[in-house]
């Protein structure tokens, strides 16, 4: 079996095309990336903070038999076809230009596994604004935007966001990495991936997997050793991805984002990184393990988000103090990046978002103080979604950068109350 994914995984290597000499001269960053204590640095030893943006859509919302989720739901939003999203309607050049104006370094990319499989042509309106993409299937058109994104000098971090392709995160087959396949199709998958960009050293990690929770019966957990084991899984597939794959990633895993029943009265919450201080994660390359979280003001540390059936009277970030929600977010996630521990480790906040029509001045407030936080403590930091879509001035209001059907864009800084928090956020 291992000798059949090795030869998958040269395979796939061969096949992905290697970013050009003459941009990687034009770049002041070098990879592959490591860590040093808290810091992620680059290979000349230069710290690189990742300023980074989700570009969603590959985990997508199209199945394949062409039923889209909810469009109006923000988090994953419209119709993706299961690539990255707005293909339809800018280039992919103007749209990685207006992540490079958003001052960013790089993009977490999310995919599903049933991309890697899925042997489909897409629709030429899925490519509408990109002609050279008509004809290919997902993972085509995914390593397509990988080499993009490279050449213009961002790095790429692989993130596995869901096993099927559709909407993230319900009771829908996505809660574990394990829910909709097995532990070693996982593992596959994840060595084919990290194998097929392991030429492109812009291709700097694996964000293994998205949001681990609770499904309808099971909660995962942090070192019971059994088949809900998130800490066993991600420390088995980062060191074979590292082993067997790519020795050039850094291996970014994510706490566990929900256990328990969210009813009052029954034991809930998101304990995040919280169970790394007694359990962290040893991988068999030093410098490699970098650990991830996610805040929403509509969540909490005993609240997942849920309005109606689900919802619990325990308070959202949103309701904390900016005292009370500063001492939740160090005990919940940003105490990794406390030196000299055990645990000491880079944190990336890989999501976070409010969005462009919100109203709510608690929420406002939440998205001020969280940046504030980001900037005071000098976080790597990922905003979800880069991408989103208008039809005059109304759509997906958390996308930084949202395009209308002619392609017309509105930019953070036409009129945006967020404007002013992300360059603080940013620097410029």
């Amino acid at each position: 079996m291992i000798a059949n994914v090795l030869a998958t995984v040269l395979a796939a290597s061969l096949l992905a095309p290697a970013p050009s000499a003459a941009v990687q001269e034009e770049v002041s960053w070098t990879g592959p990336l490591h860590t040093e204590g808290r810091d992620i640095v680059d290979a000349d030893g230069d710290r690189f903070k990742l300023k980074s943006g989700n570009w969603h859509g590959a985990s997508g919302t199209w199945n394949g038999s062409g039923d889209i989720e909810d469009p109006a739901n923000h988090h994953e939003g419209e119709n993706s076809h299961g690539i990255p999203l707005g293909l339809d309607r800018a280039s992919m050049d103007d749209i990685i230009g207006s992540f490079q104006e958003l001052g960013l370094n790089s993009v977490r990319l999310p995919f599903a596994n049933d991309m890697i499989d899925d042997e489909a042509v897409l629709p030429d309106e899925a490519v509408a604004a990109n002609p050279e993409l008509r004809g290919k299937t997902r993972l085509e058109i995914y390593d397509a935007a990988v080499q993009a994104l490279t050449d213009s000098g961002l790095a790429v971090i692989l993130n596995n966001h869901t096993n099927t392709s559709r909407w993230c995160c319900g009771t829908d087959g996505n809660e574990r990495w394990n829910s909709a396949q097995s532990d070693q199709e996982w593992e596959e998958d994840w060595l084919f991936m990290a194998g097929r960009y392991e030429d492109n050293t812009r291709v700097v990690g694996a964000d293994l997997y998205n949001e681990v929770r609770r499904d309808v019966l099971d909660d995962p957990n942090w070192g019971l050793g059994d088949e809900h084991d998130w800490f066993a899984a991600s420390q088995r597939a980062g060191d074979r991805i590292l082993n067997e794959a790519n020795p050039n990633l850094l291996i970014i895993i994510e706490g566990i984002n929900w256990t328990g029943i969210p009813v009052d009265g029954f034991p809930h919450e998101r304990p995040t990184l919280e169970p790394v201080r007694e359990l962290s994660h040893e991988l068999a390359e030093p410098g490699k393990l970098v650990y991830s979280a996610h805040f929403y003001g509509y969540t909490g540390p005993n609240h997942s988000g849920a309005t109606g059936t689900g919802e619990t009277t325990d308070p959202r970030y949103r309701d904390f103090s900016r005292e009370e929600l500063y001492e939740v977010l160090r005990r919940q996630a940003f105490f990794v990046t406390e030196e000299g521990q055990p645990y000491t480790a880079p944190l990336w906040i890989s999501e976070f978002g409010a969005g462009r029509g919100e109203e709510d001045p608690k929420e406002r407030a939440w998205f001020e103080n969280f940046v504030d936080f980001l900037v005071d403590n000098d976080t790597d930091f990922a905003y979800w979604p880069l991408v989103g879509w208008h039809e005059n001035g109304e759509g997906n209001g958390w996308g930084l950068m949202n395009w209308d059907a002619d392609g017309n864009r509105q930019s953070l800084d036409d009129d945006d109350w967020r404007a002013a928090a992300w360059h603080r956020l940013t620097g410029g």
